[in-house]
């Protein structure tokens, strides 16, 4: 059979197979009970973080006024010159 004791051939009473089904039951129980806590208190403090960033009045240093903005070109007169190809040997 399954139940029997270590180092012996004798079986486990009805009673200790009993208390042991009990034990593993109690005990899987209670590993559900705090996963399931946990996962839940995990889920509170996303949902309170998302509504704290979303209802946020200033977003802090995100924000930038019309100022603080550099042109793309500063020097309307400036234009790119292509390098040269001076460097290549023709053979």
């Amino acid at each position: 059979m399954i139940f029997h004791q270590i180092g012996g051939q004798n079986k486990l009473t009805l009673w200790n197979k009993i208390t042991l089904i009990l034990w593993i039951g109690i005990s899987l129980a209670l590993l559900s009970f705090f996963t399931f806590t946990f996962f839940i208190i995990a889920i509170v403090v996303g949902v309170v973080i998302f509504t704290m960033s979303f209802f946020r009045s200033t977003p802090g240093s995100a924000r930038y006024s019309q100022q603080d903005k550099v042109p793309p070109f500063p020097n309307p007169n400036y234009r790119h010159k292509p390098p040269k190809d001076d460097d290549i040997i023709d053979i």
